[in-house]
C-alpha cells in the first residue's frame, strides 16, 4: 500500500485526540484512503477526503445511521462524539474542517473506492448526496425489494372457513367505527407481508392472538414461529400470547405461545457472523410473527426476509414511535412511513367479504399501504391517564403540553433541583425494598416497580454514575455491605446482562438479581434455574438503566435522567428517547431535568439517515 500524504494522518490524528471517532474508524479511514492511492499518486485532498469521509460513515453507523448526509456536513469541523469524555481533545488542534459540498462530492466521485447504488464492490457508495457503507445499500436494497414482493400477488378472496372465524373472533362494534384490529387480521390473511403499528395498550398482542387464531382457520396445519429482537422481549411475547390465547377459548386451543429470539431462529452460528438459515436454507415456517419490530436493525431485517420461504407470511408488530435499534437503521419506523394512508383498491373487497365494512381505499395510494395497519386507541393510556397526555405531548411534538402536563399531573413530577442528587433519592425510596426483600423472587418484585433511566452512560446523570451512586447511598444508609476489595457483592444488586451467551441462555438485556445461595453467589433471574455467578457473562448494575435497554420493559414507576445541558449527550436527546422513557411506565414518571431540556428534546425529532424509505417508494435503485 502507498505511504499516505500528511494531511490523512493529520486529519485522522486530531480525531483520536478529541476522541470523536473509534479506532475503527480510523483504521477504515486510513484503509480506504490506502486503496484509492494504490490506483495512481495519492492526490493529497482527496485522500484526506476519503479518510475523514469514511471515519464519518463508520461512526455514523455505530450511531444507528445507515448513510450521511453530505450537505449536513460539508464545510463544518468533524462532529463531536456524545459518548466521548467530555474532556476529550481540549487544548488540542481542533477537529478537521470537512471539504466543501462540490469539492467533496467530486474527490468523492473520482475515487475508485467510491461507487453506485446499483451495484459494485466499492466499499463506499455515493447515491446522490448520500454516502454509505457499501453493506448497509445493499441491505437496504434487498429489504425493499424482499417488502415489496410479498406485498403482491395477494390472496383473492378469503376461504369459507376463514370468513366464519373472522365473524367469530370480530364481532361488529357496538359504536359502528371500523374496528382496525380486524382489519389488521383481514389484511394478514391477504398480504404474506403485515406491519401493526400501535403504542402501548393499543391492542397489538390481543390482534396477535386473533391473528394466529384467523390462519390457522384458513390453514389448519400452519406452522408458526413467534420471535422478539431480545430475550426478554420474547419472554414478555410468550407471557402475553399465553394470556390471550387462553381468552380464546375453544379457538386458542393449540396455538403457539413460545417465542424465542430471532438470532436463535434464524441459527446464529456462536464462532462466525451469519445465520443457518437463509435463502438457500429457508425457514420451514408459513407464519413468522415478530415483536418490538422497533428493535430490529437493517442487518438483521435483512436476514429475516431472506431466511423466509417465498409463500411464507410475515407479521411483525411494534410501535414506530419508540427509539430505533441499537444497531442500524430504523427499518420498521421505515417501512411504516412507506405504508401510511389509505390502502390501495383490493383490501375493502377482500374485507368486505369478511364482513368487515368502513374500509377506505385510494387508486393512488402506496403499494405497501396495503401491508401496514395503525392501531390507535389505546386502552393503557385513555385521556385521564396521566402518563398517556405526557406520552402522547411528547409524541406528537407538543413541548408545552408536555411540560404542563409533568408540571400539574399528579402521577407526574419535573424536578429542576440538583437533578441527579434527586434522582438518586427517587430510587432510594424503592431500592432498599430489593435489598431487604426475603426471597430472589421477592427482590425481582420489588425491582420491576421503578426504575431510573438514563439518556447517556458518563457523567453523574449517566448510566455508569447513578449506578454507582445508589450503591454508594444504600451502603451509606447501612442497607448493604461489600468486602472491603470492593466487589460489591451484596444480596439483591442488580445486575444486567450485556452480552449474548450461548452457554447459560442469557442475553443481552436480561435483568437478575444477585442471591446467596448454601454459601454460594448466584444470580436469579425470572423463570429459569439461578446462574452461578462466576458464569455471568459479561454485566454491570442495573439501577439505573439507558433508555434504549429499557425497551421492552415495564414499571410502576420510571425516574428519567436527563443530561447536564451544554453537554455533548444533551444534544442527542430526542422527542423518541423522551417518548420510549415514559411509555416503559405503568403507573407515574418523574423527569430530573430542567423544563427547557424537556422542550428541547421533545422539538427534536432527530430521524436516522438512511435510504430504505427512498428504495421504498422506487425513488433510488
Amino acid at each position: 500500500m502507498r505511504r499516505l500524504p500528511h494531511a490523512v494522518a493529520d486529519a485522522l490524528d486530531r480525531l483520536a485526540e478529541a476522541e470523536a471517532a473509534a479506532p475503527i474508524d480510523l483504521a477504515l479511514g486510513r484503509m480506504v484512503a490506502g486503496l484509492d492511492a494504490e490506483h495512481g499518486a495519492p492526490d493529497a485532498d482527496r485522500a484526506r477526503a476519503l479518510a475523514l469521509s469514511t471515519a464519518l460513515v463508520s461512526r455514523a453507523r455505530r450511531d444507528g445511521h445507515s448513510a450521511v448526509a453530505l450537505g449536513e456536513h460539508a464545510g463544518l469541523p468533524f462532529p463531536e462524539d456524545e459518548h466521548a469524555p467530555a474532556s476529550a481533545g481540549r487544548g488540542g488542534r481542533g477537529l478537521p474542517i470537512l471539504p466543501a459540498l462540490d469539492a467533496w462530492r467530486a474527490h468523492l466521485e473520482a475515487s475508485p473506492a467510491v461507487g453506485a447504488a446499483a451495484g459494485g464492490a466499492a466499499p463506499l457508495v455515493l447515491d446522490r448526496d448520500r454516502l454509505a457503507l457499501r453493506r448497509f445499500v445493499d441491505a437496504e436494497r434487498r429489504t425493499a425489494a424482499a417488502v415489496l414482493a410479498r406485498v403482491g400477488p395477494a390472496l383473492a378472496a378469503p376461504p369459507a372457513a376463514a370468513a366464519e372465524a373472522f365473524g367469530a373472533l370480530f364481532p361488529p362494534r357496538a359504536d359502528g367505527a371500523l374496528d382496525r384490529q380486524a382489519l389488521a387480521a383481514a389484511a394478514a390473511l391477504r398480504q404474506r407481508v403485515l406491519l401493526v403499528a400501535g403504542g402501548p395498550g393499543t391492542g397489538k398482542t390481543y390482534t396477535a392472538t386473533r391473528i394466529l387464531a384467523l390462519l390457522r382457520a384458513a390453514q389448519p396445519d400452519l406452522r408458526v414461529a413467534l420471535a422478539a429482537p431480545t430475550g426478554k422481549a420474547a419472554a414478555r411475547l410468550s407471557e402475553s400470547l399465553a394470556g390471550g390465547v387462553a381468552d380464546l377459548g375453544e379457538r386458542g386451543a393449540g396455538l403457539p405461545t413460545e417465542a424465542v429470539t430471532l438470532h436463535r431462529l434464524l441459527g446464529a452460528h456462536p464462532e462466525r457472523a451469519g445465520f443457518r438459515h437463509d435463502a438457500r436454507a429457508p425457514l420451514p415456517h408459513d407464519l413468522v410473527l415478530v415483536d418490538e419490530g422497533s428493535m430490529v436493525d437493517l442487518p438483521l431485517f435483512d436476514a429475516l426476509l431472506a431466511a423466509l420461504r417465498p409463500e411464507a407470511r410475515l407479521v411483525v408488530l411494534g410501535d414506530p414511535d419508540q427509539l430505533p435499534p441499537v444497531e442500524v437503521g430504523s427499518t420498521f419506523a421505515d417501512l411504516c412511513a412507506a405504508g401510511t394512508g389509505p390502502a390501495p383498491p383490493g383490501l375493502d373487497a377482500f374485507c368486505g367479504a369478511l364482513g368487515l365494512g368502513g374500509v377506505e381505499a385510494d387508486p393512488d395510494a402506496a403499494p405497501l399501504a396495503a401491508s401496514v395497519v395503525a392501531l390507535t386507541e389505546s386502552r393503557r393510556f385513555t385521556a385521564d391517564s396521566d402518563v398517556g397526555v405526557f406520552a402522547v405531548a411528547v409524541r406528537d411534538g407538543d413541548a408545552g403540553g408536555a411540560v404542563a402536563a409533568l408540571r400539574d399531573r399528579p402521577a407526574l413530577d419535573l424536578v429542576e433541583d440538583d437533578p441527579a442528587g434527586a434522582a438518586v433519592a427517587w430510587a432510594g425510596r424503592f431500592a432498599p425494598d430489593v435489598v431487604t426483600a426475603e426471597t430472589p423472587e421477592a427482590a425481582l418484585e420489588a425491582l420491576g416497580r421503578f426504575r431510573l433511566l438514563a439518556a447517556v452512560r458518563r457523567g453523574p446523570r449517566g448510566v455508569e454514575g447513578l449506578n454507582e451512586t445508589v450503591e454508594r447511598a444504600l451502603r451509606q444508609a447501612g442497607h448493604v455491605r461489600w468486602s472491603p476489595y470492593g466487589d460489591r457483592l451484596y444480596p439483591g444488586r442488580p445486575l444486567l446482562v450485556t452480552q449474548n451467551d450461548r452457554t447459560t441462555g442469557l442475553a443481552n438485556g436480561d435483568v437478575g438479581v444477585l442471591w446467596r445461595v448454601e454459601n454460594r453467589d448466584v444470580v436469579v433471574f425470572p423463570d429459569r434455574e439461578p446462574i452461578a455467578f462466576e458464569r455471568l457473562p459479561a454485566h454491570e448494575p442495573a439501577w439505573a438503566l439507558t433508555v434504549h435497554k429499557s425497551q421492552g420493559s415495564e414499571f410502576d414507576a420510571v425516574g428519567v435522567v436527563l443530561p447536564e445541558p451544554g453537554t455533548r449527550g444533551a444534544a442527542f436527546v430526542s422527542r423518541r428517547l423522551l417518548y420510549t422513557a415514559a411509555t416503559r411506565a405503568r403507573g407515574g414518571v418523574v423527569v430530573f431535568g430542567d423544563a427547557d431540556a424537556v422542550e428541547r428534546a421533545v422539538a427534536t425529532d432527530a430521524p436516522r439517515a438512511s435510504g430504505l424509505a427512498e428504495r421504498l417508494g422506487g425513488a433510488a435503485d
